[in-house]
């Protein structure tokens, strides 16, 4: 198994530091939602980083998250900047939820998970477990960057070289933009949709469809709103060009 990036204690600072108020805007906003219409009771926050997002759902809807990753630095950090009683962080070996019994969770997300991973088996391996794990028609929503806008320069950040054509698996570096002097370098992987839906497929999971939000999506009313929130409005390919793509899919059966 690859070496986590994120253990290392430099890179999951500067990560924590990362203004993502790109991937809130056209990412969580959309995740988040999904659960409050559900009505989710207990959500898994798979790849939970410094949990930001499992954070910022607790305190907009009373679920109960199990939030886990494989990087303990990540863990401390969420424990340390962003503990709530509605959240239980836990580091998670070798891709197994062992800790949580079949058919117990109510939804389920994996945010800029699969990107970081070089091996499609592991990544069949850690949807089969997700797929395990949540109830009957339960949803299953993944969010990570658009293979499809590779290369565009975005507000925040940059994903691969712009021109260059990536194949099937083949790496890639991505530059967060931390703050105005340096960028947060990651290595990451080029999977184009076919892999999510082969292999959601294959993992049981139906209903499988995406979407790729952009902010020309939103309303004058709704962008006002949110520059006025997160105090940003420094914009730029976003607007009309995705920077994320996000997965739902659905658990199908009965107990």
């Amino acid at each position: 198994m690859a070496k986590n990036l994120f253990s290392d204690a430099s890179v999951a600072n500067q990560f924590n530091q990362y203004n993502d108020v790109l991937e809130q805007v056209l990412g969580y906003h959309y995740v988040i939602a999904a659960f409050e219409s559900d009505q989710a009771n207990k959500i898994l926050d798979y790849g939970c980083g410094p949990g930001k997002v499992s954070f910022r759902l607790a305190n907009q809807w009373s679920s109960d998250i199990i939030a886990v990753d494989e990087s303990a630095k990540m863990i401390e950090i969420a424990n340390d900047q962003r503990a709530h009683e509605h959240i239980e962080y836990r580091i998670v070996e070798n891709d197994n939820l062992n800790f949580i019994a079949d058919n117990s969770i109510d939804g389920a997300m994996a945010c800029y998970v699969f990107i970081n991973n070089e091996s499609e088996q592991r990544i069949l391996q850690i949807m089969s477990e997700i797929h395990r794990v949540l109830r009957p028609k339960s949803r299953f929503l993944i969010l990570d960057t658009n293979p499809n806008t590779t290369g565009v320069p975005f507000s925040t950040f940059q994903n691969g070289e712009k021109g260059k054509k990536y194949g099937y698996g083949e790496p890639r570096i991505e530059k967060l933009h931390v703050d105005q002097n340096n960028d947060l370098i990651l290595h990451d992987f080029n999977w184009p949709n076919s892999m999510y839906e082969n292999n959601l497929r294959k993992a049981g999971f139906r209903n499988i469809n995406v979407r790729y939000p952009k902010l020309n999506d939103l309303t004058a009313e709704e962008r006002i709103k949110l520059e006025k929130t997160y105090q940003y409005n420094n914009w730029s390919n976003e607007q009309a060009q995705s920077p994320f793509i996000l997965y739902q899919a659905i658990k199908d059966g009965s107990i």
